[in-house]
């Protein structure tokens, strides 16, 4: 049979998530932002209405919403209640694969087999999904549910109806989505995209679908097939299920640990960018100890206010878990990015070439002292929430970076969000 692939995506989920906490904040215009002069990470389903939108500066925001409520990021209460509709999930099947903090795909094709009419059946798991929501996660955390044969469709379906939807397109329905979509609707095809297919005539789906692969192809290279596919509705994302499965080891899959940060001003102070790439890199050696990785490659990454970008990666003859080794091996190559140094805006810093975590006899034995150090920082921070204790330049950052978290797709997300027992 067919598979049968349901997307689950949470509505407004950051402020969605900070209305069931708090009942005071609830049918009522709010934000959520990492830094209250700089962009709406997430608005509620209310400010929606006056025309908010995510990555919208605050100042556009107020004006169109002047009643607007702004709040800081409450990372923590985000993953937490992203355990919980994770738990909700594994309770109807373990083939899950969750794509980002807010939704996920659930392979149903197991739960309906055998019966008379699989999408009936299907929109029954969906149904008790959204109620089993209700009842243990909050009344207020809405989501969208699309279900069809492919995750490219499915994620599609779950966008049509929003807040709180529900939509089935059964395989022999899919033509109708050429009369209700268009070219930015499709999953990787964003508004740059759209422009370049405009200039060779293709202003619908439909004309994407009937322009010929080869001519894609001579255009855009290999991204032409993709993009000849999403016009035949099937797209990169007919990928297998990437399942989340809880006897699997739980560094399979992950190739590199990493974390970027966006300034709220762009700055020209080499300082500030230091500051930042410390604690970035602690935030990195914490997470690859927690998943008993190291690696022995650090990418730097740093963009100016014009989207200019520099990056460069140093393959180093050790392997690495240590905030400050991997700090010292970014700060290098951030010598080298004089150039982009003027009106810095993000910067990064990434691990990669991972291998299981092995105690290295070569280690000096000053390295030794500070893996113990590492070590019993974890037990601290574990205990009494991350950052407790630091080493001074990470903490002189304390005012210039905060927790945060992103609604992009997250290969290690299930180092920590695993099935409940």
């Amino acid at each position: 049979m067919q598979r049968v692939i349901a997307h689950i995506d949470m509505n407004s989920y950051f402020a969605s998530c900070e209305q069931q906490g708090n009942p005071f904040l609830r049918g009522k215009p709010i934000g959520i932002c990492e830094h209250l002069g700089g962009i709406i990470i997430a608005p509620s389903i209310e400010a929606k209405k006056f025309g908010v939108k995510t990555a919208m500066p605050v100042w556009e925001a107020k004006k169109l919403c002047p009643q607007i409520k702004l709040f800081y990021t409450d990372p923590d209460k985000y993953r937490e209640t992203t355990r919980r509709f994770l738990q909700i999930f594994y309770k109807h099947t373990e083939q899950i694969e969750k794509y980002s903090i807010d939704e996920a795909f659930l392979d149903l094709t197991g739960n309906v087999r055998g019966q008379a009419d699989p999408w009936a059946a299907a929109e029954k798991i969906a149904v008790e999904i959204k109620a089993e929501m209700q009842k243990y996660v909050g009344n207020w955390i809405k989501c969208s549910i699309g279900i069809s044969s492919d995750k490219l469709i499915a994620k599609i379906a779950s966008d049509l109806k929003k807040p709180d939807g529900l939509t089935i397109i059964r395989p022999e329905d899919k033509h109708t989505l050429y009369d209700k979509l268009k070219l930015t609707d499709i999953p990787g095809i964003g508004k740059r995209t759209e422009s370049n297919l405009n200039a060779l005539g293709i202003k619908t789906l439909r004309d994407l679908r009937d322009y010929p692969e080869s001519k894609l192809v001579a255009h855009f290279g290999i991204a032409g097939h993709h993009f000849h596919k999403m016009g035949m509705l099937e797209g990169s994302w007919n990928e297998q299920m990437a399942y989340s499965d809880p006897n699997e080891s739980e560094h399979d899959e992950i190739k590199s640990m990493g974390h970027a940060y966006t300034l709220p001003q762009a700055s020209n102070d080499a300082k500030i960018a230091l500051q930042v790439l410390y604690k970035l890199s602690e935030m990195v050696g914490r997470r690859l100890r927690e998943a008993g990785l190291m690696g022995n490659v650090v990418h730097f990454i740093l963009t100016d206010r014009q989207n200019e970008y520099f990056h460069q990666r140093k393959k180093i003859g050790r392997y690495l878990q240590d905030g400050r080794d991997i700090f010292m091996e970014a700060s290098k190559i951030f010598e080298a990015s004089s150039h982009y140094r003027k009106n810095f805006k993000l910067i990064g810093v990434t691990v990669s070439g991972l291998q299981e975590f092995a105690d290295q006899q070569s280690l000096f034995e000053g390295d030794r002292i500070r893996s113990k150090l590492a070590e019993h920082m974890d037990k601290i921070n574990d205990k009494y929430g991350e950052f407790t204790i630091t080493r001074v330049p990470a903490w002189q950052a304390a005012n210039l970076i905060r927790d945060s978290v992103g609604f992009g797709r997250m290969k290690e997300f299930k180092v920590k969000y695993k099935a409940a027992k």
